[in-house]
């Protein structure tokens, strides 16, 4: 395997995986739906937004290889959508205020900055990718 075929898969995997653990309080939280309900819509896009950007990542990245559009281009919109969701993930987790939610669900406190660091990797990874496939 060569460097841009594992930054291609590692950009798609990561989108998946930051959806993942943005959605993990759905599952795991019970009791709680109008604190889960203001707690995803913190910041000012929201859990909402990050989840579809870094799907969004996740089907560019892997679309770039189909040959429809320029893979030029579509690998700096995949750069693009990347940081975005990094981004809209920090301030998603700037914006998140304690409730009593927290005082039960003490990995509450993690959630959000565990969403920010599984997201970090997606724009690196389609940075990787661009930069290989356009040399």
């Amino acid at each position: 395997m060569d460097l841009r075929d594992i930054s291609r898969r590692t950009g798609i995997a990561v989108g998946v995986v930051t959806v993942v653990v943005l959605a993990a309080p759905y599952a795991l939280v019970s009791g709680y739906a109008t604190q889960l309900a203001g707690y995803y819509a913190a910041g000012t896009l929201g859990a909402g937004g990050i989840a579809l950007f870094a799907l969004l990542s996740a089907v560019v990245v892997a679309s770039v290889e189909q040959g429809n559009l320029d893979p030029g281009t579509l690998a700096g919109v995949a750069v693009i959508l990347g940081v975005a969701t990094t981004l809209s993930a920090v301030t998603w987790a700037l914006s998140v205020e304690p409730t009593t939610m927290f005082a039960d669900y003490r990995w509450l406190r993690w959630h959000a900055p565990a969403v920010v660091a599984v997201s970090i990797p997606l724009p690196v990874s389609a940075g990787v990718y661009a930069r290989s496939l356009l040399s």
